[in-house]
């Protein structure tokens, strides 16, 4: 894309951002209403990961690891603190895995927390 494109494409943006209407959450105190827009925290459908990596190899943050287990299983760790909830992710996932939810990551104390782990084991 040439720069004058990028420009004339950005510009109107901007404008209506600088000069509209403020859009503020006043969530604690009020209710939580996201906009259709929001792209939220990442979640795995275990059941439907074939473990091909294709995600992890997508995400330009290293925020997702698939390694396939011993056995046929898979099992799928997302950092959340590295997360940039691009959602590049979804977009690699052929089997539909991956979505992002509209759901805010609650504060915590211990960067441990920010790890979740799905895994399927191939029993049979």
């Amino acid at each position: 894309m040439s720069s004058r494109t990028s420009r004339s494409y950005l510009v109107p943006h901007l404008l209506r951002r600088l000069f509209g209407k403020r859009e503020t959450i006043a969530y604690p105190a009020g209710p939580l209403v996201l906009p259709e827009a929001y792209r939220g925290r990442v979640t795995v459908d275990i059941a439907k990961c074939t473990g091909c990596g294709l995600c992890a190899r997508d995400c330009p943050c290293a925020g997702l690891e698939v390694e396939r287990l011993n056995g046929g299983g898979v099992r799928v760790t997302l950092y959340h603190d590295r997360c940039a909830n691009c959602g590049l992710c979804e977009l690699g996932c052929r089997r539909g895995a991956i979505h992002l939810t509209p759901r805010i990551a609650p504060s915590v104390s211990d960067l441990r927390e920010l790890c979740e782990q799905w895994e399927r084991s191939e029993e049979g």
